[in-house]
């Protein structure tokens, strides 16, 4: 492996942790983790899935067990937040359009007065 390339990727922070705390250099431990996937049966079975047109499973074996990539906890847990984001929006719109309204009201409500209209010798009065 002469040349060498960057790669930028996000990962989870609790995964981030578990790298920092494993004593290994990063680049190590990713580059071993490459090399063991491009290694595994499940790369060349998905690979000849791809080609094929078949669909492959969104499963990785990660050592003890495996993690599904399609529907993981974490998916879940961010889809139920944004649910949870959006319902907040539009109750937040709505008491702002309740606001608005009753701001209009106050307004109409403390107009100032009308001018009523003397002649002009009732000025002091």
């Amino acid at each position: 492996m002469g040349e060498k390339k960057q790669l930028n990727v996000r990962i989870p922070l609790e995964l981030h942790e578990k790298i920092e705390n494993s004593g290994r250099s990063k680049v190590d431990l990713v580059t071993d983790a490459l090399e063991l996937y491009f290694r595994s049966d499940k790369h060349d079975t998905a690979a000849s899935g791809e080609k094929t047109g078949h669909s492959t499973s969104n499963k990785i074996d990660a050592g003890a067990g495996s993690v599904d990539l399609g529907e993981s906890n974490e998916i879940k847990r961010m889809k139920s937040e944004i649910d949870f984001l959006r319902a907040k929006i539009d109750e937040i719109l709505k008491l702002f359009h309740q606001e608005q309204v009753l701001h209009i009201q106050t307004q109409r409500m403390i107009s100032a007065p009308k001018h009523v209209e003397k002649k002009w010798w009732q000025f002091w009065k």
